[in-house]
């Protein structure tokens, strides 16, 4: 039965394959439009700012939003999820000109070392 569901499995992925690459451009197509690209010099721009996560105090802005029956006595908190708005600032001072907010989450996703996963 698990050789069967292999080899299902293979041939669905090829048939797959197939029908989204025999649809897409070929070689010459992608290199034409390359070609075709502006070869202008590269702009680089570089962004400062100061990102401000407080998770106590008189306004967080990160709270503890879920957690596993585990969380509290893991080493690592592994579980815990929190949602964020926090400050984006000129400088490092948090009364320093706000210039934007870091909206997301993040969670503790390693059992045996500090590990997060974020999304902003």
């Amino acid at each position: 039965m698990g050789k069967l569901i292999t080899v299902l499995v293979v041939f669905t992925m090829i048939i797959a394959f197939r029908a989204t690459h025999s649809k897409s451009e070929g070689p010459k197509e992608v290199e034409d439009w390359l070609q075709n690209l502006n070869h202008a010099k590269e702009k680089i721009t570089k962004l400062r700012f100061y990102f401000h996560d407080f998770l106590r105090g008189k306004s967080p802005t990160t709270v503890r939003v879920a957690q596993a029956k585990t969380t509290d006595t893991s080493p690592t908190l592994f579980g815990e999820v929190n949602m964020m708005d926090d400050p984006l600032t000129v400088g490092p001072e948090i009364t320093s000109k706000l210039v934007g907010r870091a909206h997301g989450f993040y969670a503790s996703s390693s059992q045996e070392e500090i590990g997060y996963h974020c999304a902003i």
